[in-house]
Formats: C-alpha cells, structure tokens, sequence
C-alpha cells in the first residue's frame, strides 16, 4: 500500500472494518441455519465461485460482469440478508483473485461487496413489506411471492447495491489515484449499471421459475444461461478487441501528431521534455478545473500544436535574443491564425482550434489575434497560456537562461488578472508542487542543468563515452529524448547562428570589431579551446595574430607566421584547409604550460578573390575532435569572414586613402580637422593646452618655374620628411594646401615652440635637392603658432592667428642684418638635426 496517501489508507481500513463487521453479522446468522438452507446456500456458493472465476470485463473501463449478481441476489430472496451478504463478499473476493494481484484489492472489494449486500438486503425487504403487503423477515421468504410483487423491491435492491458499491470504491480509487471522483465513477461504473438489473431481473425470473416448475426445469435451463453468458462474454470479447485496436489507431496518431509537433517545435529550440510538460501540467490542470474528457484531450493535443503555425515564421525571428521590432512581432502573430488554419483540416473530434486560435489571448484583452477578455477567452486556452509561459520560462533556450521556479512563479503571480486568468493561476499554484513531483517521477525534469552541460548537451553522441562521463545529467537526458529532435534543433540553431554571422559581419567595416566577432561566434558553431584569427600583411610577407581567445590565448597573441611555416604557414602557402597536420608545430619555440598540449585542429585560409586575406584556425586539447560537419561549418564561417575582412580592409584602405595626401603621404586637411577635434576634446577635458604651428615654403614657386612641377613635387616630399623628423612621435604634421603643412604638437612652452620654429627653419635653409648636374633646388620655410584657448577655440581661428604670426616673423626676419642673422646661428648651433627635435 505504499501507492496510497494518507486519505486513501484510512479510507481503506473504515471500508474494511465496516465490511468486516458486515461480514461477521451475516456469518453469524448464517450459522442458524436449517440442513435444507446449508445445502441451498452451498448450491448456491458454488455457482457463484464459478461466475467468479469467469469474469466478462465491460471494454474500455474497468468494470467487469459476472453472473453472479442472480445468484447473490436470489440467496437473499431464499435465504435472506445473511446469505446475499456471504455470497456477495465470495463473488468479489473470487474476481479479485482474477483480476489483481494486491492483497489490499482482495480485502477492500469483498468488504465493500458485505457492506452493499447488507444495505440492498434491507431495503428489499422493506420495499417488499411495504409495496406487496407481506411483512417477511430478512432472513428469507415463508410465503410465495408473484413476479410482480417482486419487480419493485428487486429494481430497489439493484439500484441501492449498483449505486453504494459503485460510489465506495471510485471514492476509494479518486483517493488513491489523486483524480477527480466524478472521473473515477464514470470511467469504471458507468456503463456497468445495466449487469445489477440485469442480476435483479434474473434472479427473480428463476425465482418464479422454481416456484411454478420446480427446480429440475430451472436445471435444464442452466446451459441456455450458460450459452447466453458465453454469447456476452464472445461479444465483449470482439468489442474489446477492436477497442485496442481502435485505441492503438488513435495512439498511432497521436504518436504520429506527437512526433510532428515536437519536430516543429524543435525548430523553436524547444525541447521534447517541454512538451511532455506541458502536457502533464494541462491535463492534471483540466481535472482540477472540472473539464469534459474531450476538453482534456483538445488540452494535451493542443499542449503538442499550438505552436505548429511557427512554420510560417521565420527562423531569425524565432530566435532572436533581443526585443523584437513592431514589424516582427506583427509577423510572430501570425502563427496563431496560421496553426488554427493548419489543423482546420483535421477534424479533430474534439475542440483544439480554439486552444491553437486563441493561447495567446491576454484577460484583460491586450492579446492577439482577435483581442478577447476575461471569460470571453475559452478555458483550455486560458489554462494552456499559463502553464506554457511558466514551463517557456523555466526552460534554457540558446540566447537566455531560464528562470528559476521562485522567479518564474512571481512572474505569474505579476501576470494574473493582466496576462492571465488569475483563478487559474491561483489553481496552478496551489497544486504545482505535485505537479513538479510527477514530472520528476516521469523523468521530465531536464531543468536542472547546468549552463555548460547545457552547451555542451548537443555534443554528447551514443559513442562518445568521455563527454557523457563529463557530463552525466546532459548525457541522461540526451538518451530519453529522440534523437532526430537534436539533429532538426541543430540543423535550425545552425542556420540561425549563420544568420547572425552573417548579420553581424554586415553591420560593421572595422577590421578589429570584425575579427573579434569572427573568433566569438565560431564558438557558436564549433567547440575550441582556442581559437586565432592571422590577418596576411602583403608588405611584410606575413600574417600576425589580430584575435586570440580561450585558454592560453597569450601564447599566440601577435605571432607571425610566413607562407609555410606550421600549420598556418601551409594554410597560407596552399590557399586550402588543413585538418590532419600536428597542431604543435604552430607553438614550435613557445614554451607550453605544463600538461598544455594541443592534439586536433583546424585552419582555414581567408581569402577573397585572389586576395589572401589571413587565415582562421582552432585548436582542441581532444584528439579527432573535429569532424565532416565542424569542417563544413567553419569552411561557411571562414568565407562569411573573408568578404568581411576584405571589405573591411578595403574600407580601411579607402578611409586611409581619404584621410592621406597621396603627394607626401602625410595626413591631408580633412585628417587635420579630425585629428583637431580630438585634441580640442583632451584639452577641455584635461586642461593641458597645445600649440597649432603654420609651416609656409619660401621661394617654392621659384622651383616649380625653374625645374619644373615634377621637382617641385619631390622637393615637397622631401620638406615633409624634414619636417616629420624634427617632431615628436605623438606629434602630427600634415599637408594643408600647396606649399603650406599644419603641425599639432602638445605641451610645449613658448621658449620650446621658438626653439622648435627655429630648427625647422635651420633644416629646411640647410637641405638642397640634386636636380641635374651640379644644380640643386633650395627653398626656405616660415613659421607662426599659436596656442588653443589663447589665440582662438577653433581650428580656422588658430590657423588664422599663427599665419599672422608667420607673417609677422617674415617681416621681422626680412629687417635683420647679416651680421644679426650669423650671431642667431651661432648661438642655436649646427649640430645633427635629427638629435636636436623636441624630446
């Protein structure tokens, strides 16, 4: 008994005792009695015994039919209410040998059996005393009775034993099995009345029988009886053999409709535990709500369809980790009115559309798709809302984890008299903690992992011991679930992560950003414990590590490889992938951790058109870790990666191009303003000021008219390394316009800035170009500054105040003597331009 609750034991021990105590009355009395009633009451025993052990079960409950209802029913009409309460009890504890196997069925359905016998006996006594006049005793007839004195009392006695025995032991079953009274008396009794009237019926006709022909007739009729048992008991056969096998039709489709709407689910990263869930938690819910069995059964279907219109949806938005758009949750609504049109052409025999049409509904009328509120809203649809949306919640999906069941319960609890029903909410959380407990005991629960086993859980295979053993509650759980809802999940979270691959690769032109995101969502897609990214400089002749994650990432970060040198060299070298070279002759000359050793992995050339971009590669610590499908997977990512990193590096390349002037290969003017703004914005934020310097070439013009503009040119380039030498490296110099260059140089004071203007002009008076021959070009340079927040805010004013200043300087340098100009000489000095720029 340790299937029954509290309730249902003490249920159990007051219907045994009561049926005890009936028992030991009806034997007691029995003990008076005469040879000829002992021999009738043996007679009789005996033909019950054999009805017992010959039971005829009603097909599709649980109540069966004997004969041996007439036959108790005519030792209480013989032998009086002692007898039938004997001969009661030996029927049912004669058929409980035949159909259970549980001591506690074998005493609870004899007692139960005394208990009825007893109440029906007395009452067909009184009946009889009080309809045919006759005032017998309750132990058995002394006068003849006609059959129709007897229809009354029999028809009384029947309905009172039918309806007492019926309703003690669904009481009984309701107690033990936690369902609903109602269910267990409908299910089990229901069409089982008709065999007590039946009995009635019979065993006052044989009553009649004996009395008008004698018992030797009655005999003789004994094999029509039989056959006619035997004809019931052929024909419920037949019955029952095509209930099964109208049962196993419906479970064929069930299994077939099960099997769909979790394949369909799947592509919702749904899981098949989920589903069985909510189908416990549906229809355990419908019983608490007093639901028919055809809502029921439209709940657990529609527990497996409602989702089913999410074909029409597609994937990205299915999945989506952030807030959809207003024009995608538009399109997420359709699956409602979709999957009611879908299932339309079914004909399911009960009502799952509107479960399918109408989950989505809100109680206080903000849901979709036709707005309905409160009551307006039908039952199984409010109950399916609700414990879908806990059970969703509490369930890992690839772009969130999953609630807790504290967070997901006070999610409802905010939710109810808004989202949800609040009186199903209310029933669903009083009754939730059994419904956990069923789930546990049906090996539901996969809740309960953890975030890696969880990430890990598609990687566990049937032959992949070691993973398993790594991962046991991942392994467990993999095992109970088919395996084709794994591989459709895959295949689906595949095209998915594809798709964000491929989104997010779009969404940005900057090479840094790019790699960072290519080495992130190859995790997606491929497991690694490390993972580099090898941008391919043409110049250099090498590629260097951009983007290095995971475990021991130091080791490669910035490492080069040339064209042939390791694992990522061949890649580079032959353009193709590699899978089976040694992983280690990439770390040749690093020293390794200790017990650090990488035994499988993969590298990929990046490359777009016949531009060798750089190269992808993964490394693992397992040995044959990657397979066909990691291969196919990253060849996808690796050419995703490469039009981005090339156009990355294109608009690298033309951004570089629209910031340089192509003459000197200095930054331009547009360079200039940008690199401006960022210096304005350090100083305001620092306080720390910095000087805009003014550079015009002298006599400039003389060489273009004298050797022409190709001189001029290079006489330009040559100024501007010049000028670049005589700066700091965190300095900046720029080509302005014609012969005029912009420096921005920061904290210096006013004696360094002349001490600055003066070297420069110093190099450039002392530089002359070879043009042809023994003849050499030479210009001279002027040079003005001004300060930031002294001489002006913007760029224009401080360009304006130091050409003022250069001018200035112009002047003053056209009124010195010759003498003046040698003395300044002499005290700056001539030593190596290049040791004397500002440190």
């Amino acid at each position: 008994m340790s299937d029954y609750s509290r309730a249902a034991g003490a249920y159990w021990a007051a219907l045994v005792a009561a049926g005890a105590a009936a028992l030991g009355w009806g034997a007691f009395h029995c003990l008076s009695f005469a040879g000829t009633e002992w021999a009738q009451l043996v007679v009789l025993a005996s033909l019950v015994v054999i009805s017992g052990m010959l039971p005829v079960k009603i097909p599709g409950t649980k109540a069966v039919v004997t004969a041996g209802d007439c036959f108790v029913f005519l030792g209480v009409i013989y032998l009086g209410v002692p007898a039938g309460i004997v001969l009661g009890a030996l029927e049912l504890f004669t058929s409980s040998l035949r159909i259970s196997k549980r001591g506690a069925t074998w005493a609870a359905m004899p007692a139960c059996m005394a208990v009825t016998a007893y109440v029906a006996g007395q009452s067909f006594y009184l009946a009889l005393a009080a309809h045919a006049g006759l005032n017998e005793r309750p132990l058995g007839f002394r006068t003849y009775v006609s059959l129709e004195q007897l229809i009354l009392p029999l028809v009384l006695m029947s309905l009172v034993q039918y309806t007492l025995n019926s309703v003690m032991v669904a009481a009984l079953l309701a107690l033990k099995s936690r369902r609903s009274f109602w269910r267990c008396w409908r299910d089990g009794y229901l069409l089982s009345s008709w065999t007590f009237f039946a009995g009635a019926l019979a065993a006052g006709v044989v009553y009649v029988a004996i009395s008008r022909f004698g018992l030797l007739y009655v005999i003789l009729s004994v094999p029509v009886i039989a056959a006619t048992l035997a004809t019931y008991r052929a024909y419920f056969e037949r019955v029952a053999e095509k209930t099964r096998e109208a049962a196993e039709v419906s479970r064929l489709h069930l299994a077939t409709v099960e099997a769909l709407a979790t394949a369909i689910d799947a592509k919702d990263q749904t899981t098949h535990f989920h589903v069985r869930r909510v189908q416990l938690y549906c229809e355990r819910m419908g019983e608490l709500m007093g639901l028919s069995p055809s809502e029921i059964k439209a709940l657990k279907a529609g527990a497996l369809l409602h989702d089913i219109g999410k074909l029409a949806v597609p994937d990205h938005i299915l999945n989506k980790p952030g807030k959809l758009t207003e024009a995608e949750f538009e399109r997420m609504k359709v699956h409602t009115t979709v999957g009611a049109q879908i299932l339309e052409r079914v004909n399911f025999p009960y009502p799952v559309i509107p479960i399918v049409l109408y989950h989505h509904e809100q109680w206080d009328g903000r849901g979709y798709p036709e707005g309905r509120k409160g009551e307006e809203i039908p039952l199984t649809a409010r109950i399916l809302s609700v414990v879908d949306c806990f059970d969703s919640a509490r369930e890992d999906r690839p772009y969130r984890r999953g609630m807790t069941p504290e967070e997901a319960c006070a999610m409802l609890r905010r939710g109810a008299g808004g989202h949800f029903d609040p009186r199903v909410v209310e029933v669903f959380m009083h009754h939730l903690p059994r419904f956990e407990e069923e789930i546990v005991v049906a090996g539901l629960d996969n809740r309960g992992l953890t975030h890696e086993e969880w990430e890990h859980r598609d990687l566990l295979g049937e032959d992949d011991e070691a993973a398993q053993a790594a991962h046991p509650a991942a392994a467990v759980h993999r095992s109970d679930a088919p395996h084709y809802l794994s591989q459709i999940t895959n295949a689906h979270r595949e095209v998915y992560a594809l798709y964000e691959i491929a989104r997010t690769f779009g969404s940005s032109l900057d090479i840094e950003d790019t790699v960072s995101v290519l080495v992130n969502k190859v995790g997606h897609v491929v497991p690694f414990d490390l993972c580099a990214v090898y941008l391919y400089d043409e110049e250099k002749g090498y590629a260097t590590a951009a983007h290095v994650s995971g475990r021991h990432a130091e080791l490669l970060r910035g490492r080069a490889f040339a064209p042939g040198e390791g694992v990522v060299g061949f890649v580079l070298a032959n353009r193709r992938a590699s899978y089976l070279l040694d992983p280690m002759l990439d770390f040749a000359g690093v020293e390794l951790p200790e017990g650090c050793q990488f035994r499988s992995m993969v590298a990929l050339p990046l490359a777009k058109d016949d531009r060798l971009v750089g190269a992808l590669a993964v490394y693992s610590a397992e040995p044959r870790r990657y397979t066909d499908d990691h291969l196919r997977l990253l060849d996808t990512v690796a050419r995703l990666a490469s039009d981005a990193l090339a156009n990355a590096m294109s608009h690298a390349q033309a951004e570089s191009n629209a910031l340089t002037d192509t003459l000197t290969g200095l930054p331009n003017a547009r360079a200039m303003y940008v690199r401006y703004e960022q210096e304005a914005a350090r100083a305001r934020r620092t306080g720390r000021p910095f000087q805009v310097v003014m550079l015009d070439l002298d006599d400039f013009k003389q060489v273009n008219d004298t050797y022409g503009h190709k001189t001029g040119d290079r006489m330009l380039r040559e100024v501007g390394r010049i000028l670049h030498a005589q700066l700091r490296e965190y300095d900046f110099l720029a080509r302005y316009a014609g012969d005029e260059f912009v420096a921005i140089v920061q904290d210096l004071s006013v004696e360094q800035t002349s001490e600055l203007r003066e070297r420069i002009e110093r190099a450039v008076s002392k530089f002359s170009l070879h043009v042809r021959g023994d003849k050499h070009a030479r210009v001279g340079i002027s040079v003005g500054s001004a300060s930031y927040g002294v001489h002006g805010d913007t760029l224009d004013q401080l360009l304006i105040a130091a050409d003022e200043a250069m001018y200035s300087a112009k002047s003053f340098h056209k009124q010195r003597t010759p003498e003046d100009e040698a003395a300044r000489h002499a005290e700056v000095g001539t030593g190596d331009l290049a040791s004397t720029a500002i440190n």
